[in-house]
């Protein structure tokens, strides 16, 4: 076990970190872990730190196991460090279970306790038959490739902070690890709550898992094999998304033309990543999200949903994008040189500067220039109003913004909301579409009235 577990540091480049904090319970899983990383410490001269949480729920028990831990460090010439926590309190105050409770404050303990002595590893003693136990038990919730995946052997769930946590037994079952104790000739505390089947984690152990693997013996490692599997698809299936995403995502708009050939499976993961950035979480995003959405993009313009976290998509010609919470308000922005926005995660950029002659002049849906001189006032930025009309030739014909819009095929429930450059009623340009023809930059030009719209 040493070996191998010495071997998946290396690779892992921890063996050279700045130190590792085990979290000990004086469980079997802990203390295993605990002897295994102190052998392994003294021969790489890796800093090595335990720290035991009392969660205050067992009174006698609760006492021998810190005792015990104690003990222990003390032998193996290990740093130790208690926290007592009054965990029943703390899920009441939090309104959570005592089991998410004690977990919180176990990671956050480790987080601090890791910083205070400059380590920047945690060690915790997760093993197979815990990745194994995890993906039933999200099986049993309901989940996606992702939940499949289970335990990974390191990860990074400490907020703001650099400090991995990792799992170095996570390819062990437990009979290997009770193996391993035995040939040390090792003792460990026995948690007695573990028999109790109160937490549904503990009746998947103690119930759940004895039937599964009367029906197949190797039942347990089939699970933690499935979400080795799983693991290696995700790489796939990242690799894959992620070169959809930069394709079908503009901004805020899901594109429809990018989407629609690509496999379900991309396609729907593209679409949970959008909603996650526009919702700005994870949480409470689930497959009917999904797939709302996908029937959105697929369906007939201008119809709406709504998701989690205030978000409000809206189908286009081009595909799917946010409503913003603003769209159709009377707000008027007064344009002077600078950067404002646009309300669909895009940016409006104005300048004003001298115009070189013969410098070429930009056409282009992005880009509007007019001569800065022959504007007799301030533009604004702002949505439609009645009465509001192009110049469409140098001759000075009109044609009325409605009329343009639908023209352009222009959904009505979108109409409100796009942003218009005005003087009066006078538009000068509809970022992404037209502009004005008159105040046309010419030879005699001396400054420039510039527009841009950017991506955000």
């Amino acid at each position: 076990m040493k070996e191998q577990v010495e071997k998946l540091l290396t690779e892992q480049n921890i063996i050279g970190g700045s130190g590792v904090v085990v979290g000990l319970s004086g469980g079997a899983d802990s203390v295993c872990l605990l002897l295994v990383l102190s052998e392994l410490a003294k021969a790489h001269g890796l800093p090595l730190y335990a720290v035991h949480v009392n969660h205050g729920i067992r009174t006698d028990g609760a006492a021998h196991d810190e005792s015990f831990s104690r003990t222990l460090c003390e032998r193996l010439g290990v740093p130790f460090k208690v926290y007592r926590v009054n965990i029943p309190e703390e899920a009441r105050k939090q309104g959570i279970g005592e089991e998410e409770a004690g977990r919180q404050a176990r990671y956050r303990l480790f987080r601090e306790f890791a910083e205070e002595r400059g380590a920047d590893t945690v060690a915790v003693a997760h093993h197979r038959d815990d990745n194994a136990e995890t993906v039933l038990f999200r099986i049993c919730r309901g989940t996606g490739i992702h939940g499949l995946t289970g335990i990974p052997f390191c990860s990074r769930p400490f907020a703001e902070s650099d400090i991995r946590l990792i799992r170095p037994l996570i390819q062990f079952s437990r009979e290997d690890i009770l193996t391993e104790l035995s040939k040390r000739g090792e003792a460990y505390c026995v948690d007695e709550t573990n028999a109790e089947d109160t937490y549904t984690r503990n009746y998947i152990r103690n119930e759940v898992f004895p039937m599964l693997t009367r029906i197949n013996n190797g039942a347990i490692g089939h699970l933690a094999a499935l979400a080795e599997q799983a693991v290696l698809f995700e790489e796939l299936l990242a690799a894959e998304s992620n070169r959809l995403y930069e394709e079908a995502v503009c901004g805020e708009i899901l594109l429809r033309e990018q989407l629609a050939k690509a496999p379900t499976i991309v396609r729907r993961e593209v679409i949970l990543r959008f909603i996650k950035s526009l919702a700005g979480a994870e949480k409470d995003i689930t497959e009917k999200h999904v797939l709302l959405t996908e029937e959105l993009l697929f369906g007939a313009v201008s119809r709406e949903l709504c998701l989690p976290y205030d978000v409000i998509l809206l189908s286009t010609y081009e595909g799917v994008r946010r409503k913003c919470a603003t769209e159709g308000s009377d707000e008027v922005i007064v344009l002077q040189a600078g950067t404002y926005p646009l309300g669909d995660g895009r940016k409006l950029s104005v300048t004003i500067r001298p115009y070189i002659p013969g410098e070429p002049i930009v056409k282009n849906r992005w880009n509007k220039w007019l001569d800065y001189d022959m504007i007799n006032s301030t533009p604004v930025l702002r949505t439609r109003r009645p009465g509001d009309y192009f110049i469409i030739n140098r001759e000075g014909g009109r044609k009325s913004l409605q009329d343009y819009f639908v023209e352009a095929k222009l959904p009505k429930s979108e109409r409100d909301s796009i942003p218009v450059i005005a003087l009066g009623e006078e538009i000068l340009w509809v970022p992404g579409y037209r502009g004005t023809e008159r105040y046309l930059v010419t030879e005699r030009t001396k400054r420039i009235l510039t527009f841009e719209m950017m991506e955000a």
